[in-house]
């Protein structure tokens, strides 16, 4: 039976504050080295205690006086909350939405202790898990760094508390790959100071990948393998290989969320393919929290590949493309007020596109246009700082943190041919997306959004398009099923022979090749009735159902032959979801059926999609 610690400063501080353990009196006000278990060892040491060694008669006659001096009414009592980490059930995600409602913060209170609770991937304490692989694979799993998950989050011992920092450490603990789970909360309050608690669960993150999919009528497969939390450390990094009707390529790449443990990131990718190459590089420091002062960023990338050129939805031939890109950006939080922040962000983006004729295809009625973009480039982001926390939204069994409010982000740039642009241009983007509906059983967004830019030397748009997209969930946050529902429209305008609206396979319409149909105008339409049962088979998977439909269909507004059938395409389906909520956490495995209710005698009569997703 643990024994309650006891906060009484004075009384220690001038024992032992002598022999260097001043940490450790924190840490005795804390619970850090005063609860004691039955066998009357100490069950938890801060990890600042040092010159214990040479001072063990003292500590040891400390650790006896401790009952004595646990039980003198003078001394005031820390109080526990009901909620601890250790009686979360991490399999039961509406479990991770408990909070503290039973402590009663005081003013001004500061965060004495965090305490990391790391748990095995799984729980050998349970009989259905304490099994020869499952115990193998805890074996071989290096567990999260505790430095890794300090480094994620917004807080530190000694800092003032504020609740609005925990929630949303909370959130950035639940972005990461390698963790199934996170909870943070406080646990235990000793006079001013509080214990904070955080709570995770390790996935397992070394994967072979070897898997293949069909969609619209196309396979791709794929082998590799990769680690997101490479050796516990957090750190990314993978090697792969895919192949699909465009090309094969080999990948290797890697990724660092926390620099040496500070809030810049910084990784790369090199890709090797069939018919040319890829080569990214970035560093930055993000708004890594809602309200962080200040933002950076560089970023280069080298690509070159093949594509096509699509007529009537057809591929007529093939043509190389390079592109070259470097963008520099730096932003600031001008103002805040309540839950709304406004930033100012500015930067240069250089941007040359190159297009070449393949010696071996058909000669192209069109080629697309070299073309190169070098601005400075101002704009701001507007943003509301409300979240929600749902389960069954776009996860399977997963807590997800959903935005109940806005984000207004804009951006205006000039691209003169004095800083090596092809043609003077004004270069335009927009963004909104805002929530329209947010309750325990539904949730509703919008979003608006505008690309392009002006040409000045012809006075004219180039490449414009603007969507409006819509979407409605109901229902599986409380039950086992829910209803989701999809609108999107895409307007184009004085697109380039190199940008096309497509739709079918992976552009919608599960029930039709890729690119049935193309054009400058774009509506889809989707409706699912979702189910999620509660079956958990071997403690290890999470199983999924999905009746769908989808109408829609890509045209031209001036008439112009949009594919084999340009009327409005129709299908019906049937699905089954697959997520691991031990291994590879973020992907979810979807088997569709679709059938065709139009079209022409081309398409087969089902069309069967095998595909990875990170939603449901």
């Amino acid at each position: 039976m643990a024994l309650k610690a006891r906060d009484d400063p004075e009384l220690f501080r001038g024992s032992l504050e002598r022999i260097g353990l001043n940490r450790c009196i924190r840490g005795l006000t804390m619970t850090r080295i005063a609860t004691i278990d039955k066998s009357g060892a100490w069950a938890r040491w801060r990890h600042g205690c040092v010159n214990v060694l040479g001072h063990l008669p003292r500590v040891l006659a400390f650790s006896l006086l401790s009952p004595w001096l646990a039980a003198q009414p003078h001394l005031d009592d820390c109080i526990a909350s009901e909620v601890q980490p250790e009686a979360i059930d991490l399999d039961q995600p509406r479990n991770l939405l408990t909070r503290q409602s039973d402590l009663v913060i005081p003013q001004g209170a500061r965060i004495g202790d965090i305490r990391i609770v790391r748990r095995p991937i799984f729980d050998l304490s349970d009989p259905q898990q304490d099994n020869v692989l499952y115990r193998a694979l805890n074996a071989l799993n290096t567990p999260t760094w505790e430095s890794a998950l300090r480094a994620q989050l917004l807080f530190r011992e000694g800092d003032r508390y504020q609740p609005e920092l925990l929630a949303e450490s909370e959130r950035l603990l639940r972005e990461r790959e390698y963790l199934t789970a996170a909870w943070v909360g406080v646990t235990r309050i000793c006079g001013q100071e509080l214990e904070v608690s955080v709570l995770v669960r390790d996935t397992w993150t070394l994967l072979p990948s070897v898997g293949a999919s069909r969609s619209g009528g196309e396979n791709t497969a794929n082998t590799g393998i990769s680690d997101p939390n490479f050796l516990g450390s957090g750190k990314n990094v993978g090697i792969g290989y895919r192949r699909d009707p465009d090309r094969t390529e080999t990948s290797v790449f890697y990724d660092d969320p926390n620099v040496l443990g500070s809030r810049w990131q910084s990784g790369f990718a090199f890709d090797d393919r069939s018919d040319g190459h890829g080569r990214r590089v970035y560093v930055q420091r993000p708004f890594y929290r809602e309200a962080a002062s200040w933002r950076a960023g560089l970023s280069a990338e080298d690509d070159e590949r093949e594509e096509s050129r699509f007529v009537g939805a057809e591929a007529i031939a093939d043509y190389r493309r390079s592109l070259e890109s470097v963008s520099v950006d730096v932003g600031w939080r001008l103002a805040e007020r309540g839950e709304r922040q406004l930033r100012l962000l500015t930067g240069y983006r250089y941007e040359a596109l190159e297009f070449t004729r393949l010696p071996d295809e058909p000669a192209l009625d069109v080629l697309p246009t070299d073309r190169t973009l070098s601005y400075p480039w101002i704009g701001f982001d507007y943003r509301e700082n409300r979240f929600r926390e749902m389960v069954n939204l776009t996860r399977l069994q997963r807590v997800e943190d959903v935005r109940d409010g806005f984000v207004w982000r804009t951006e205006l740039g000039y691209s003169p041919t004095g800083l090596g642009a092809t043609e003077d241009r004004v270069v335009l983007g927009m963004d909104f997306e805002d929530a329209l509906l947010a309750t325990e059983t539904s949730f509703a967004r919008y979003g608006v959004g505008q690309r392009g830019n002006y040409r000045l030397d012809e006075d004219r748009f180039e490449n414009l398009q603007g969507t409006l997209d819509v979407e409605y969930f109901h229902g599986g946050s409380v039950h086992w099923n829910s209803w989701y529902t999809q609108l999107s429209f895409t307007a184009a305008y004085n697109l380039t022979a190199d940008q096309t609206l497509l739709i079918g396979g992976d552009n919608g319409l599960r029930g039709y090749p890729s690119e049935y149909q193309q054009g400058n105008r774009r509506v889809l339409w989707t409706l699912e009735r979702r189910y999620f049962p509660p079956w958990y088979p071997f403690k290890l998977f999470r199983l999924g159902g999905v009746l769908f439909t989808d109408v829609g269909r890509a045209w031209f507004h001036d008439g112009r032959n949009n594919g084999p059938d340009d009327g409005v395409l129709t299908d019906l389906g049937f699905g089954l979801r697959l997520a691991s909520s031990r291994i590879e956490v973020q992907r979810i495995l979807h088997l569709d059926f679709a059938f065709p209710l139009n079209g022409d005698d081309s398409i087969d009569s089902v069309q069967v999609l095998l595909r990875g997703r990170a939603e449901f």
